[in-house]
């Protein structure tokens, strides 16, 4: 049982900062004749069975419907490849070394923020166990011992020869190269660059000679890029296997996807499978794949960022700023999910078929809901805060008011007190001696006046104290409130 061919594309998943386009374009490395030369160059990502939207999301066209930009690297020596793949052997910690092509690189970047090196290699006339223990190490970062080996041509311009020299690089010296390029750099861990643990997403495809025994354990290694000296379960097939035909199937999981194709008793059947179907992996199936990953780490991104809404201390100030942040999130995420979320990307049912099993392995729709609830919780949070602390600085501008509408109570009682005295000395003279017949109608009706203007303004002053200790519990509840949060 072997692996006639395996195509493989491996995505390590970064974030950024800056303008990451500008700095691609910008990057020129020296050649030996002492010339600066593009490191990059613009490619896209092409299909041509999905719906006109989808199909604009890594085109190369300028065109406001696409979320992200495709680089390809036009300079392998900047990234310690070899200039080609004779004799180029990739050597894991444990295992074989294999025979390998390195046969392109490119560099996704989206609006997000979010980008992607992708390194794709082949694999060929190798036994299934040496292929996926390669696939396996070939996305093991951590450790230095998974490197390359092959012998660089060095010319003596002297002696007009050229020589074999012993070359190597480690998978962890490629990616901190890719990251030279991106500013800002960084992975989905709380760890530096160089100390970068996570593996990376595989997606490939396995053209075989004949069907492995014992295929629905073996089907759930693929999908997990895990080797065979790990014993998959038979139970995990369905939850990580998707038959499109026959003879193939799609393996996926947390880990990335491959697609297994087994050769049958019919030649034109092989031939597709080793030329059309091929094709559609590396365009229609790719793009479905690559907006999935994009997906999930964008959520990722996201969440991260929602995650630094939250303060252990509450104050007004930093809570109205962390809410007017919260808002922009939320409207971050609506855009998220409205550009680069999508259903039914295709006509053809399969495809679509495909798309949905992608997106259901990496628990897109997990990750989507959880995006959802946590900034709708961040905001709520943030607001509710804000409009309690609101709420207090009302009540108290409202006790202010009340205690102004006491004091000009207060102001007209005394003024009308001393108009009362001041035009009414002589008949408050005649009714302390007892000269009532001196008191006329007038002074009875300015006298009446008074008191009521008295009795009011008495009664108001109570109300206003009154309606001053109900609001002052109101805000003792509220800071109270506030305090526990």
């Amino acid at each position: 049982m072997a692996a006639t061919r395996f195509r493989g594309r491996i995505f390590y998943p970064v974030m950024f900062e800056g303008d990451a386009l500008e700095a691609l374009e910008k990057a020129v490395i020296r050649t030996n004749k002492q010339k600066d030369v593009p490191v990059f160059q613009k490619n896209e990502q092409r299909c041509e069975e999905m719906r006109w939207g989808v199909s604009r999301l890594l085109c190369r066209e300028e065109s406001e419907l696409r979320v992200g930009h495709v680089y390809e690297a036009a300079r392998r020596e900047a990234f310690l490849w070899p200039k080609n793949n004779k004799g180029l052997f990739f050597c894991p910690r444990a295992g074989k070394s294999v025979p390998i092509a390195l046969t392109g690189l490119r560099v996704f970047v989206f609006e997000t923020h979010v980008a992607f090196f992708e390194m794709a290699f082949e694999l060929e006339h190798l036994p299934l166990e040496d292929a996926m223990n390669a696939t396996y190490y070939l996305c093991e970062l951590k450790d230095e011992a998974n490197h390359f080996e092959y012998e660089n041509r060095v010319f003596n311009a002297e002696t007009r020869t050229a020589s074999a020299v012993p070359a190597s690089f480690t998978l962890l010296q490629w990616f901190l190269k890719c990251a030279e390029y991106l500013p800002g750099c960084r992975n989905f861990e709380s760890r530096p660059l160089a100390s970068t643990v996570s593996k990376p997403l595989l997606y490939g495809c396995y053209l075989l000679d004949e069907m492995p025994p014992d295929f629905e354990r073996i089907a759930c290694n693929l999908a997990q890029n895990y080797k065979l000296s790990y014993k998959g379960v038979r139970e995990g097939f369905h939850n990580h296997v998707l038959q499109t035909f026959d003879n193939s199937y799609w393996c996926a999981s947390y880990n990335g996807a491959v697609n297994v194709s087994i050769a049958v008793n019919d030649d034109a059947t092989n031939r597709f499978f080793e030329t059309t179907f091929a094709h559609k992996w590396a365009t229609e199936y790719l793009l479905l794949f690559i907006a999935t990953i994009h997906q999930k780490y964008a959520v990722q991104k996201y969440l991260d960022e929602l995650g630094e809404l939250a303060c252990p201390r509450y104050d007004y100030a930093q809570m109205k700023q962390l809410l007017m942040r919260g808002e922009v999130m939320q409207e971050k995420c609506a855009m998220l999910k409205n550009r680069c979320f999508f259903q039914l990307p295709s006509r053809i049912e399969h495809v679509n078929r495909v798309y949905g099993f992608f997106q259901w392995c990496m628990d897109i729709p997990g990750y989507s809901a959880s995006l959802d609830e946590e900034v709708e919780n961040s905001v709520s949070v943030c607001k509710s805060y804000v409009t309690r602390i609101k709420s207090i600085d009302d009540y108290e501008k409202q006790i202010k008011g009340v205690q102004n509408e006491m004091y000009i109570a207060l102001i007209t009682a005394s003024i009308t007190c001393l108009t009362f005295f001041n035009s009414s000395y002589a008949t408050l003279l005649a009714l302390l001696e007892g000269r009532f017949e001196e008191i006329g109608v007038s002074a009875v009706v300015v006298a009446g006046t008074f008191l009521a203007t008295i009795s009011g303004a008495v009664y108001k002053l109570f109300d206003q104290r009154e309606k001053i200790r109900e609001i002052r519990s109101k805000v003792k509840k509220l800071k109270a409130q506030v305090v526990s949060l």
